[in-house]
């Protein structure tokens, strides 16, 4: 081997002990790293060479946990430097540390599982033209012109040939069931309190109800005088349409229900209809005057309605004759964000249009969901419950139904049952007030989570004698927004889970100095890590040949040779 000089020499030591440094070193077996004469291995040295036990080995290894553990405080419970009593302190300031965390963490989590979703004001001066203007029913209590009753409707339907025992029994029918409302069938009771009509009334079951009453019904010049809408004269049978709610057949202006309402709400943007202006005047002024020889005798009045555009039905309200009634409307929004989707539907107490695979959902089909319209579909199911029909003068019908709709004869089983319809409960009601029913309807329907109310106040006030006449019978209707502005309502997540895992991010490195790749670490020392320490030590290590000795040649000492001249 030829000899090496000192700097390349020096280099390949350097390069060796570089590679003996970087080289993987095996975790230390669970039985240590001796091996005495007998060649049993120790744990801590040739002399400590006895019977190993598998808890001194563990306790090495938890205080070696201790030592390197990312966790505050730790350390000190094993550092040999402190005396017994410091140690003593760290584990006690530890445990009322961890305590204190465990407290608040109960508390946050207490937050978090109750009263998750909370509803704040967004905007308190939100326009009102950002919202419809509300569908306006209104509803004579005799809905029939009483002379084509008497004339014309029985032959219509009838034929030339009926009896005038027939003719009676049409005629009073139509003219006590046109008068009924859902919610009160009270004026049935001549039907069917007399027992020659009750048993006469089946002769009628060929008849669709809906279609006698529609036919009956008053024509609209017969009842609209004169029409306003934002001030402007309006042409009355235009912005009214003749439609079906759980009051009977009505008159309603600015509604979305009926198909060709329904399809103008796509294709014009203006509609359903809205206003920007507040005050009386500013919104729907309706003239109405209906003769009395047209109104069936002791029948007079007329219910209002006030919904949303989208929603089938809603309670009413009844409007004296010769009355001018001023209705002001203070509209409520609340808009639920798309995050609260997370809780469930019933302690968030709204559903959203496309939940409809929930529980609670429940109604119209082809309509767009509203607590009102769930009300409606509710009412209906109970008559279908109770009856087995559906009375398609108070409700829709879909072609996917697989209910009829009720027969003259039904009418006999829905007047039977007229106290159960007349009273609807809350679910929750009867833990807070007591019944003075013992028949009556529970309708567990939310709200929408985009819920828009129309708070109403009325006032009514006697026609001046210019606006009367003794043969009629009017009335003047005036629905306006009381303000330009309301409030806008939004409902949104109180504590969401990231917020949760935050906070108890910063009560963990508050109290204990712990993140997450503490808890990682944690759990990998005591899984991963000690399986390896554990069993590591009894896997037969590879056999490696010995290092080779490195000969290092440094060069010869050159002696100096003394020159003589």
């Amino acid at each position: 081997m030829l000899p090496l000089d000192s700097a390349s020499g020096g280099a390949h030591l350097f390069h060796q002990k570089c590679w003996e440094l970087a080289r993987p070193r095996a975790r230390p077996p669970l039985y240590g790293n001796y091996i005495d004469e007998t060649g049993t291995r120790c744990f801590k040295s040739p002399r400590c060479c006895r019977k190993s036990t598998v808890s001194g080995p563990i306790l090495t290894y938890v205080k070696g946990y201790c030592d390197t553990s990312s966790l505050h405080g730790i350390r000190y419970l094993t550092d040999s430097k402190l005396r017994h009593f410091e140690r003593f302190i760290w584990l006690l300031i530890l445990v009322g540390t961890f305590i204190c965390a465990t407290i608040v963490y109960i508390d946050l989590s207490a937050l978090y599982n109750s009263g998750r979703v909370q509803t704040t004001i967004e905007n308190s001066m939100q326009p009102v033209f950002r919202i419809s203007f509300p569908s306006v029913g209104i509803c004579p209590r005799s809905r029939i012109n009483w002379l084509k009753m008497q004339q014309e409707v029985p032959q219509q339907f009838l034929g030339a040939n009926a009896t005038q025992e027939q003719k009676d029994v049409f005629i009073q029918f139509f003219t006590a069931v046109s008068t009924v409302i859902f919610e009160d069938m009270s004026n049935l009771k001549n039907i069917f309190e007399n027992q020659t009509l009750a048993a006469n009334v089946h002769q009628l079951d060929g008849l669709d109800v809906s279609s006698v009453l529609r036919y009956a019904h008053h024509d609209c010049t017969d009842i609209f005088v004169e029409c306003k809408w934002r001030g402007k004269q309006q042409n009355c049978c235009e912005i009214f349409e003749l439609q079906i709610t759980e009051l009977g057949i009505c008159w309603i202006f600015n509604s979305a229900v009926s198909v060709q309402m329904q399809q103008r709400a796509k294709v014009d943007k203006y509609y359903p209809l809205r206003t920007a202006k507040a005050g009386p005047g500013t919104g729907l002024d309706v003239f109405l005057r209906l003769n009395k020889s047209l109104v069936y005798p002791g029948v007079s009045g007329s219910f209002m309605i006030i919904k949303q555009p989208q929603q089938w039905s809603d309670s009413a309200r009844e409007l004296p004759t010769n009355s001018f009634n001023s209705v002001s409307l203070t509209p409520r929004y609340t808009n639920s964000e798309a995050g609260t989707r997370t809780v469930d539907a019933k302690q968030r107490g709204c559903l959203f249009p496309d939940e409809i695979h929930n529980p609670y959902y429940k109604n119209l089909p082809g309509f767009t969901y509203w607590r009102g319209n769930c009300r409606t579909k509710c009412h209906q199911e109970y008559a279908i419950k109770l009856c087995n029909c559906s009375a398609d003068m108070f409700f829709p019908r879909n072609k996917d139904d697989h209910f009829v709709d009720c027969k003259p004869s039904d009418f006999r089983c829905l007047y039977d049952h007229r106290l159960t319809f007349g009273v609807e409960r809350l679910p929750l009601e009867q833990e807070y007030v007591d019944s003075v029913f013992k028949e009556y309807m529970i309708c567990d329907c939310l709200n929408s989570c985009s819920q828009l109310v129309y708070d109403t106040i009325f006032s009514s006030n006697a026609l001046d004698s210019d606006e009367m006449r003794p043969d009629a019978y009017s009335m003047h209707l005036d629905v306006f927004f009381q303000s330009p502005w309301f409030i806008k309502y939004q409902t949104q997540m109180r504590f969401t889970f990231v917020e949760l895992l935050a906070s108890f991010g910063g009560i963990a490195g508050l109290f204990l100095g712990a993140s997450l790749l503490s808890a990682f670490e944690l759990v990998y020392y005591f899984t991963i890590g000690l399986y390896l320490y554990l069993f590591g030590g009894n896997r037969k290590s590879k056999q490696t040949s010995p290092a080779q000795p490195v000969t290092i040649y440094f060069p010869r000492k050159i002696k100096p040779i003394k020159v003589k001249y």
